[in-house]
């Protein structure tokens, strides 16, 4: 068992967890390559990465639904919410702001959610998301099988006299405290290139005569055709920087789904938001091809999958939610809130439609005054026209409007 290597503090129970999910995965693959003879179990760590994250995926489903859930049933509360709060724009007084909070409350009431759906769905997943990195990066803390082999390199090489400073002089470590402990070493081991492995056999004849054919297998189980998972891409031209091209355009792809379902039922007020959120769902999938250029691979990995079974997601989700009938789901709510209320022995609460109200009066004053500019416009271009071969506000020119008007008046007779 390798404990250190795991991850510690509050995450710690989470990444367990997850490592549980991640060990099974493994064995789980290894039992299928071992049906078709593949002894060195190649590229399992890349598919054990991948399914990993679909299933990670799928329990976060429901959360990922009700985020979904909340951003759609905000598009439609935002216009009564809004005129409430231009209801109450210039009354500061207690008794208004009272007011405007209880109307507020009933809107989120009437469709069944809160000001913190949203958030709250959000902060539930960011540790597991933080626990999730930690297995993936630290995968010999949490699939025995893996850790037990270079457990046992480690206890070998740390059975020689200096080894830890031949490290450092060879450029396999960057210091000796950073693998002092056999933990720490498995940890720096974990990230060698083949490259690495061969300086470590040439240097050390204990490890190239008891372990070369380990050290082949596990440089078999952390590669991906040709792309070594536990190294970062880096800044140079190699197969690996596929990683972080895929993993930016794969985000762009889902944050642009998600940009136009939501474009369709935004209002003009949001559209201004919805404006600077596009400029963020371009720069996030950038910086995250950056991020992947200097992460292990494993990682960026983990972002393409992710990325793409958030945009499955996302369609299925987008199909379901056009679905919804939002007068059931608001008369539910309603029968929701009465039980609730029923229970404290409370009259049953009607949820009134005040707020709908007054953004259809809103809407329809906004009618009337695009309607009043229209007709003010014709008036000008009328005036324009007229006096185009006069000048403004002289007696010729009045005579002409007559003059053109009559006529006009006498083509429309004829």
């Amino acid at each position: 068992m390798i404990f250190l290597t795991q991850e510690t503090g509050f995450l710690k129970p989470i990444a367990w967890v997850l490592g549980k999910i991640m060990e099974g995965l493994f064995h789980l693959l290894e039992m299928i390559m071992g049906w078709f003879s593949l002894e060195n179990l190649p590229y399992i760590i890349g598919f054990c990465v991948i399914l990993f994250t679909i299933v990670v995926k799928l329990i976060l489903l429901p959360l990922t639904i009700k985020q979904q859930r909340f951003s759609k049933l905000s598009n439609m509360m935002n216009p009564e919410i809004q005129a409430i709060q231009a209801k109450y724009k210039d009354k500061k007084d207690n008794e208004s702001v009272m007011k405007m909070n209880a109307e507020t409350k009933a809107v989120y009431e009437k469709y069944g959610t809160s000001p913190t759906g949203g958030c709250l769905t959000m902060l539930i997943q960011l540790p597991i998301m933080f626990a999730l990195y930690r297995v993936i990066y630290k995968i010999p803390g949490y699939i025995k099988y893996i850790g037990n082999m270079y457990r046992g390199i480690a206890d070998k090489l740390m059975g020689v006299d200096g080894y830890a400073q031949k490290l450092v002089d060879l450029k396999l470590a960057s210091k000796v405290e950073s693998v002092d402990t056999a933990n720490e070493l498995i940890d720096r081991m974990y990230t060698f290139s083949n490259a690495q492995w061969d300086t470590l056999k040439e240097n050390f004849s204990v490890i190239a005569n008891n372990f070369s054919a380990d050290i082949d297998k596990l440089s078999d189980m952390t590669g991906f055709f040709g792309i070594s998972l536990t190294q970062a891409p880096g800044w140079r031209w190699s197969w690996a920087l596929l990683i972080p091209l895929l993993a930016g355009v794969t985000q762009w792809l889902s944050a642009k789904l998600m940009e136009n379902k939501n474009k369709n039922q935004m209002n003009a007020q949001q559209q201004g938001m919805g404006n600077s959120m596009k400029v963020m769902n371009t720069v996030m999938p950038i910086m995250s091809a950056f991020f992947c250029i200097t992460f292990p691979a494993c990682i960026g990995l983990y972002w393409i999958t992710s990325s793409v079974v958030q945009i499955v997601q996302q369609l299925i989700i987008n199909a379901k939610m056009d679905k919804i009938d939002v007068e059931q789901m608001v008369s539910q709510n309603i029968e929701k809130i009465n039980a609730k209320r029923a229970k404290k022995g409370l009259p049953p609460k009607k949820i009134t439609n005040t707020a709908s109200a007054y953004a259809e009066q809103v809407k329809k004053q906004e009618e009337r005054d695009a309607r009043k500019g229209e007709r003010e416009e014709q008036i000008k271009k009328s005036t324009d026209y007229y006096n185009s071969s006069a000048k403004p506000g002289s007696l010729a020119s009045k005579a002409n409007m007559v003059r053109m008007f009559n006529e006009k008046n006498n083509k429309k007779n004829d």
